[in-house]
């Protein structure tokens, strides 16, 4: 690999593995957004679909499957690490520092929901991908990323919903947070779908 592809490897994996981890910080929060109920990390989280778009293009399949799966894991050890340093005893000359644990030490399945919900849909999404590609090589790129966003945004979302809040919130809750998930990343994602067009296809 010359210098200049192991640069964009590093970079496009760099700004994806960052843009999940900020991610699911913010889906530590449910918010409210235009009426809609959603987690905090919907803000940021669509941009996923399309920064994996565009490391698939620029560095392949099995690339793009290896930072998808190495994401997952960095994701496990931040928030485990989280969770060390929260049950860990505070300094009382500063104070019991509380906000520290409610916070970056959530409940293990809102954890698990994100992981788990972006790994599978970042598969599919690539799997899709490489599906349309093969299929119509280096023409109709944007059917690429409209396609493979389709089915991943949707899948996502349920099983983020499901896993993290089944039971604890009543079906119309669910109901609303999923709707509005949907709403914002299919917007996001078809917002910033041209970014595709910004790199160069070396895979093709």
């Amino acid at each position: 690999m010359d210098m200049k592809k192991l640069k964009a490897t590093v970079l496009y994996s760099v700004l994806y593995i960052s843009l999940i981890l900020f991610s699911n910080l913010g889906s530590l929060r449910v918010i409210l957004l235009a009426g809609l109920s959603l987690d905090g990390g919907t803000l940021l989280y669509p941009f996923t679909f399309t920064m994996r778009d565009v490391l698939h293009k620029k560095c392949g399949g099995d690339v793009a499957r290896f930072v998808i799966l190495l994401s997952a894991v960095i994701n496990l050890l931040m928030f485990a690490f989280a969770a060390l340093v929260g049950a860990l005893p505070a300094d009382m000359s500063v104070g019991p520092q509380t906000e520290y644990a409610l916070v970056l030490a959530p409940g293990f399945r809102i954890v698990i929901a994100s992981i788990l919900a972006a790994t599978l849909a970042e598969l599919l999404d690539t799997r899709i991908y490489s599906l349309v590609r093969s299929r119509f090589g280096s023409r109709h790129q944007w059917l690429r990323v409209l396609l493979s966003n389709l089915f991943s945004v949707p899948l996502d979302s349920a099983v983020f919903v499901l896993v993290a809040f089944a039971g604890r919130y009543d079906p119309a809750s669910l109901w609303a947070i999923f709707i509005g998930n949907i709403v914002v990343k299919y917007i996001v994602s078809l917002l910033s779908m041209g970014s595709i067009y910004l790199v160069k296809d070396d895979q093709a």
